[in-house]
């Protein structure tokens, strides 16, 4: 069954990628030059869907002035979780909690200054994340190896915690994970059976993307049951919007 773009895109999160590196430009997923100069670029973390083309594409567009290198990687310790909101399209996005033991395969984004002023835009800085720096850190990249500092967005609202736990994303393959799986779908009828018990999963999903007064009460309860993530080496480098 088709579903509709909004449903579709709501519960498609975190978005099919690459397993390995690539070059998103033109809007689409190209093989990673082996000449690609990364200088002048910032290293930030993708957790969730920012690894993602069919997200890049909606926030840069389809214009071949962009030329984002996008390496893969492997994350210690620490693993992709469910933040505990709702975005404005619908879905429960990511977040990062530690996680001792994981291997996370994750990707790394490398931005000019220009593109990492836009991908500032797109995530509600000082409302549901802010942008930092992660020292101390066990990353391994596929084209430069071991990696002990990189940006990322953390969730402000902290990790959802379910039957007290913290819950690992799904569609971000996570090895050895210390919390349960969940992809996108079971989450929101968990959330939904919380909510709206009997409601159509998909008026409510709709319901969250269309109502934001509903968006922001429901969001609110989820604040009930969260995990701040709590690395050491976190440095806040932007918790406000510019």
């Amino acid at each position: 069954m088709t579903l509709p773009d909004d449903i579709a895109r709501a519960l498609g999160y975190p978005y099919p990628r690459p397993a390995g590196s690539f070059l998103f430009s033109g809007g689409t997923a190209h093989e990673l030059p082996s000449e690609t100069d990364f200088s002048d670029r910032t290293p930030v973390l993708a957790c969730g869907s920012n690894g993602a083309p069919a997200q890049l594409l909606r926030k840069y567009g389809a214009s071949s002035d962009h030329r984002i290198p996008v390496t893969a990687a492997t994350l210690h310790d620490i693993c992709c979780s469910y933040s505990a909101h709702f975005s404005s399209y619908g879905s429960v996005a990511a977040g990062l909690h530690v996680a001792p033991g994981s291997l996370s395969n994750v990707h790394i984004t490398w931005l000019s200054e220009k593109e990492l002023a836009r991908m500032h835009e797109t995530e509600a800085i000082g409302q549901n994340y802010r942008y930092v720096k992660i020292e101390g850190v066990d990353i391994r990249c596929a084209q430069h190896g071991a990696i002990d500092s990189i940006r990322a967005y953390v969730s402000l609202r902290g990790s959802l915690l379910l039957d007290g736990s913290p819950v690992t994303l799904g569609g971000i393959d996570c090895q050895n994970a210390c919390f349960p799986a969940m992809g996108q779908q079971a989450i929101q009828a968990r959330l939904r059976d919380s909510f709206a018990p009997g409601m159509d999963l998909h008026d409510f999903i709709r319901q969250n993307i269309t109502n934001a007064k509903i968006r922001a009460e429901r969001t609110a309860l989820l604040a009930r049951h969260t995990q701040a993530f709590d690395h050491p080496g976190v440095t806040t480098l932007l918790d406000q919007a510019i």
